[in-house]
């Protein structure tokens, strides 16, 4: 085997130990959540955008409300997925520094409250497809995906 050869085969190798560990399961039974509220004792939502206010959504019996910007009934499916947002696994967490403005959260690009908990959201990772968020004096790192769902309008909560 000449000198070229074996640098092939070592370089592969460490692709290969690579590759196994970052497709390593990781056990989702200790995934970290963005919050422990639970979605089926929340009673009322809220959902900001530039500083205002772009819908609130309240829970009457069993089933939800939209309350603003007019009075609606909503479509619990999508009330449902807008609760899980919540629960969203923590990718990264870190105490909050002074500077939140590093991470857009100073001011929020949006926040979502339910009931007295407030979720403020600020940027996107610009290395992944990730979004910060400042909750209990942290910066929690979560999927993108949940940030979508406070860019609808109130419109799509509505039951059709």
């Amino acid at each position: 085997m000449n000198r070229w050869t074996r640098a092939n085969v070592a370089l592969a190798a460490c692709a290969l130990v690579l590759l196994v560990v970052d497709r390593w399961p990781v056990d989702s039974g200790q995934t970290a959540t963005l919050t422990d509220l639970s979605p089926t004792t929340a009673t009322a939502l809220r959902v900001e955008r530039g500083r205002a206010l772009r819908f609130a959504l309240q829970r009457e019996g069993e089933g939800w409300r939209l309350v603003h910007p007019r009075q609606a009934a909503a479509d619990e499916h999508r009330v449902a997925q807008l609760l899980a947002v919540a629960r969203a696994p923590v990718l990264q967490r870190f105490q909050a520094g002074p500077d939140l403005a590093q991470f857009g959260l100073d001011p929020p690009t949006a926040v979502l409250q339910i009931d007295d908990t407030r979720l403020t959201f600020g940027d996107r990772d610009p290395t992944q497809n990730y979004r910060y968020v400042l909750f209990d004096d942290e910066v929690r790192v979560i999927d993108d995906v949940y940030f979508n769902l406070l860019s609808l309008p109130a419109q799509h909560f509505v039951s059709p």
